[in-house]
């Protein structure tokens, strides 16, 4: 019997400024805190978080990461959030280039390492609680996958996880779109494959989504 679904919800914003016990950052094989998801991290978890991050990153893979493979570190001193897990979305192991950006099939492995890692975070009293999650579009910025095509991926390979698993410590994910056309376009591709919860969205999004439907 596989795992049913968890919480699943939109939001525009940041993800720093959500209540999440996990924050995904599209990162990068070196972990470098640069631009968009990544800065708004930095900022949010201190001062000393990069070199912590660097650390981090030599104590468990002893250089930079393969791309697709993901790092789970505490949130430094951000005030709720409790981990970060770092995806490599980019590849500069060789600096950047034109083959640093992602392609779909970096992003699905990205996805599937996510989930995977999600369900073996240690951590004092968490020890196997449930997680909440504050998702982004992995690869839509600096990646220049755009928005629709990555949490597309997130929610097939959420589901393909759940239904191998009889219990998912993943209670509930919450996909952040920063801009108001990121979020729209997230809450378009996210209601295709799972349902959302009446009470988190407003009335005015929900009559959009129904126009939306109709004219389909």
């Amino acid at each position: 019997m596989s795992a049913p679904y968890p919480r699943i919800e939109v939001a525009q914003g940041s993800l720093t400024d959500g209540s999440e016990r996990v924050l995904v950052n599209a990162s990068n094989t070196n972990v470098q805190l640069g631009s968009g998801v990544s800065r708004a991290i930095r900022l949010a978890c201190g001062p000393t978080y990069q070199q912590h991050l660097t650390e981090a990153l030599q104590a468990r893979f002893r250089g930079p990461m393969e791309p697709g493979q993901v790092l789970v570190t505490d949130a430094g001193t951000h005030p709720r959030a409790k981990w970060v897990a770092h995806v490599a979305v980019m590849d500069y192991r060789q600096g950047f280039s034109g083959n640093s950006a992602p392609n779909r099939a970096r992003i699905q492995v990205c996805c599937v390492n996510l989930w995977n890692a999600l369900e073996s975070i240690e951590g004092g009293d968490d020890d196997g609680a449930p997680l909440s999650v504050a998702m982004v579009a992995l690869g839509a910025g600096t990646g220049g996958l755009g928005v629709n095509d990555p949490v597309a991926l997130a929610c097939t390979t959420l589901k393909t996880h759940l239904a191998a698993r009889e219990r998912s410590r993943i209670a509930r994910v919450v996909f952040y779109g920063y801009e108001l056309p990121e979020y729209l376009n997230t809450l378009e591709v996210v209601t295709r494959h799972f349902p959302l919860p009446e009470d988190s969205l407003p009335a005015e999004v929900r009559e959009y989504l129904a126009r939306k439907r109709s004219e389909t």
